[in-house]
């Protein structure tokens, strides 16, 4: 069963340095492709990284030798790929001649032998030596497009950034705007800039270098945050929002909220909303219930915020079933979570 969600908002990005990707705590992918660029082929750096790669081939090697393994070169083989990966082609080749002078001299002692193990030994190494190089090529073409990556994705983030406060500067340019072109009319001057508001947080959620995945828990906080969050009692599980769906559902509950505010339970101190959510599959069943206001009745006409609930409800392939009951308006919301 659902438990009731504790009302208390819940902090958000409140700015776009907060909303970043913090390269230390990115995942594995990302820190490797930091780290690869940031050590330079002949730096210390790349010889330390040589030795290391060196240095745990050859234990293992040492361990697979009392398995009397005939496998000579094999723990060399990731140590090079490591190496050509992390510091270039010039520490995968030294761990490649490495590797071949440690095995010869400590692994191989060829006065032991015999012509015919001398000669399949030969064509071991030869074998090994095409290895190495297809696997240091193989190397450098990761490194270069992990670097490209790297390089692209610091370009990605400086745009977004830029775009966020572009974003941020229309934002404010679209308030003056609105005020002073109704200024004989604050109050839907107000609401205007309200979904215009409501659509740019929306945006950002697009906007950001790694885009914010919310729950439906907060997305119903943040909208109650101007009003009190104790306006709201809300029950449902715990459902993460990927942020193409996110965008269309805030300026749908903005909508909400709104009217609830302007003709709801909201325009009064006593009144409150209920929301349920669950799913049901790949939808989202999302129910909306206002008690404690006034007596409201049937819309005699079908204004913009109407037209904007059914634009978004049609981006989310939803539907809407309205109720104008005595004790306040009711709706249920039927929508797609996958965002196909």
């Amino acid at each position: 069963m659902a438990q009731a969600i504790e009302r208390h908002p819940t902090p958000l990005a409140s700015s776009n340095e907060s909303a970043q990707p913090n390269s230390q705590a990115g995942d594995p992918l990302d820190r490797l492709a930091e780290l690869s660029t940031r050590i330079r082929p002949y730096s210390t750096d790349a010889l330390a990284i040589a030795f290391i790669c060196l240095g745990a081939a050859t234990v293992l090697r040492l361990m697979g030798s009392w398995t009397n393994s005939d496998f000579l070169f094999a723990t060399y083989f990731p140590a090079i790929l490591a190496a050509g990966l992390l510091a270039g082609i010039p520490a995968a080749v030294g761990v490649t001649i490495a590797s071949t002078l440690i095995v010869r001299l400590f692994f191989v002692p060829t006065y032991f032998h015999s012509s015919s193990q001398s000669h399949a030994e030969l064509i071991d190494f030869l074998l090994y030596l095409v290895s190495a190089a297809l696997t240091v090529s193989f190397a450098h073409y990761c490194r270069v497009v992990l670097k490209r990556l790297h390089k692209r994705n610091l370009t990605n983030e400086i745009l977004a950034k830029e775009l966020q406060h572009r974003s941020k500067n229309v934002c404010a340019a679209i308030d003056v705007i609105v005020r002073k072109s109704l200024a004989d009319d604050p109050e839907r001057a107000h609401k205007v800039f309200g979904r215009v508001k409501a659509m740019m947080h929306a945006n950002e959620l697009l906007m950001a270098s790694q885009p914010q995945l919310l729950t439906v828990k907060q997305l119903l906080l943040e909208a109650f945050a101007p009003y009190g969050d104790d306006r709201l009692q809300a029950f449902g599980p715990e459902i993460m929002l990927n942020p193409d769906i996110a965008r269309h559902l805030i300026l749908l509950v903005h909508e909400l909220v709104t009217n609830a505010v302007k003709y709801g339970s909201l325009s009064r101190l006593s009144g409150r909303v209920l929301v349920d959510w669950r799913e049901d599959g790949d939808t989202i069943v999302l129910a909306w219930r206002e008690i404690g206001g006034p007596r409201i009745g049937s819309p005699q006409r079908v204004g913009f915020g109407s037209h904007l609930m059914t634009a978004c409800l049609k981006a989310l392939s939803g539907t809407m079933q309205q109720k104008y009951l005595p004790d306040g308006f009711s709706c249920s919301m039927t929508f797609n979570a996958s965002g196909r």
